[in-house]
């Protein structure tokens, strides 16, 4: 009778001394996580994770064992964070380190009530997080169904029908389909997407949170252009104007200011829209001409052949072309990229940065100014992904992110894979360097 009133005692402290919560926490890009958060009331100290062994589940264990021993994971969890504890009236506060894979960040959060808000530092840039208290651990949405869901549209709109044959996306289905009834979060979601679809015969394949995209305003545009000398402006592919007016609008600043040195940055993973690597042809080619086509699936459906060179313009609109709309690119058979230049065109000297991230719409443009010496490349070479991505609606809340269309050129040639030599093979930041010493 004594053993038995001390273990309940002892069990009793023991609640009083560990407790555990459940959240729902948002990032600022609306990504969600559900986060577990345990408290040692007597040690004032706390952990708090996303799913337990997630990671390791998405990695293998031997996968996730090696990258732990090299000392490249820290926690099996994709999201980790321990740290100190201390109330202050009703609120919890928290401070620790927040472990996102192989990153650390200083983190801090308070909760009062069923209210979470908090942040991790990144490179001096506060990340914040808000969130509300969750009654269980189960999966924050019915991810089963958004990957059901997804698989259902590649299978339908996916560039070439071929690789859903190939060995390599049936082992990514395969695995993904045991990890989904697991799936608890976003981050966990994206991380098994990433993860495990490193090997598939084709790039950016992911499912994301729809968000609004911004267009790009004319106050944007006159920021968009940098000059690093009087007779020199650096155009960042990130803020090129993708329509005619806004393109009015950069150029108008380009003659104002007489420069004589163009400089586009093509580095990087950020993506130039289609339409608006075809205004920037249209801009610095002199020549009216069509050098190339992005075919869809629709296009191989019911054609063997690919189109003859001479008709591209006859049998497709171009990109330029106002009916084109957002994410509805697959449900045309192809796009011509067609130049038709402006009536005033840059006369200067133009150089494009490149690098092994240069991709997609970004990397035909790169191709297209060399092919005709228009343009001097400068950097790396680019990466041999020449793919069109669009967003298609899973729910009103996830996107599939999917190749729908691919490049060929004046020739008829893919230049997929291959990627493209610079002009100048100069590594890293000392391209541009590279380019204000030779000017």
């Amino acid at each position: 009778m004594r053993s038995i009133l001390i273990f309940n005692i002892l069990l009793l402290i023991s609640f009083n001394v560990f407790s555990q919560t459940y959240w729902k926490i948002k990032n600022e890009h609306e990504d969600e996580i559900l986060l577990t958060i345990n408290l040692n009331k007597e040690k004032q100290t706390f952990e708090a994770y996303t799913r337990k062994d997630a990671l390791k589940d998405i990695a293998g264990t031997f996968t996730y064992t090696l990258a732990k021993a090299a000392g490249k994971l820290k926690f099996p969890e994709i999201v980790f964070i321990e740290g100190k504890s201390q109330t202050i009236k009703d609120s919890l506060l928290l401070t620790g380190t927040f472990t996102y894979f192989d990153k650390q960040y200083p983190f801090s959060a308070a909760i009062s009530g069923n209210s979470f808000k908090g942040r991790f530092i990144d490179r001096d840039k506060h990340r914040p997080l808000t969130g509300v208290k969750m009654p269980n651990s189960k999966p924050i949405k019915d991810y089963q169904y958004i990957i059901s869901t997804a698989f259902s549209l590649t299978e339908r709109n996916i560039l070439n029908k071929s690789w859903l044959k190939s060995s390599e996306w049936i082992d990514f289905r395969k695995k993904i389909d045991e990890l989904k009834p697991k799936i608890a979060d976003d981050y966990e979601l994206a991380a098994s997407f990433v993860w495990l679809g490193k090997k598939l015969p084709f790039s950016s394949y992911e499912i994301s949170k729809n968000r609004p995209s911004g267009k790009i305003s004319i106050r944007k545009n006159a920021a968009a252009v940098r000059e690093l000398k009087p007779n020199t402006a650096l155009v960042e592919v990130n803020s090129m104007p993708s329509t005619k007016k806004e393109m009015d609008s950069i150029s108008a600043i380009i003659a104002k200011k007489g420069y004589s040195n163009l400089i586009i940055d093509l580095r990087g993973r950020r993506s130039l829209k289609s339409n608006a690597a075809n205004e920037w042809l249209n801009y610095l080619s002199d020549k009216a001409f069509v050098p190339g086509v992005f075919l869809t699936r629709k296009w191989f459906d019911a054609n063997v052949l690919l189109p003859k060179t001479q008709e591209y313009s006859k049998l497709f609109k171009g990109l330029s072309d106002a009916t084109i709309k957002q994410d509805e690119f697959c449900k045309e058979s192809g796009r011509a990229l067609n130049c038709v230049p402006r009536a005033k065109t840059f006369k200067g000297k133009v150089y494009i940065l490149t690098d092994s991230k240069t991709s997609k719409a970004s990397e035909v443009l790169a191709a297209v100014l060399q092919k005709e010496k228009t343009a001097t490349l400068v950097g790396q070479k680019t990466a041999g992904s020449t793919f069109l991505l669009e967003n298609l609606a899973i729910n009103e809340e996830y996107d599939l992110v999917l190749p729908v269309a691919d490049f060929y050129n004046a020739e008829g040639k893919n230049i997929s894979k291959a990627g493209i030599e610079p002009d100048k093979v100069v590594s890293g930041e000392d391209a541009l360097t590279f380019i204000l010493k030779n000017l």
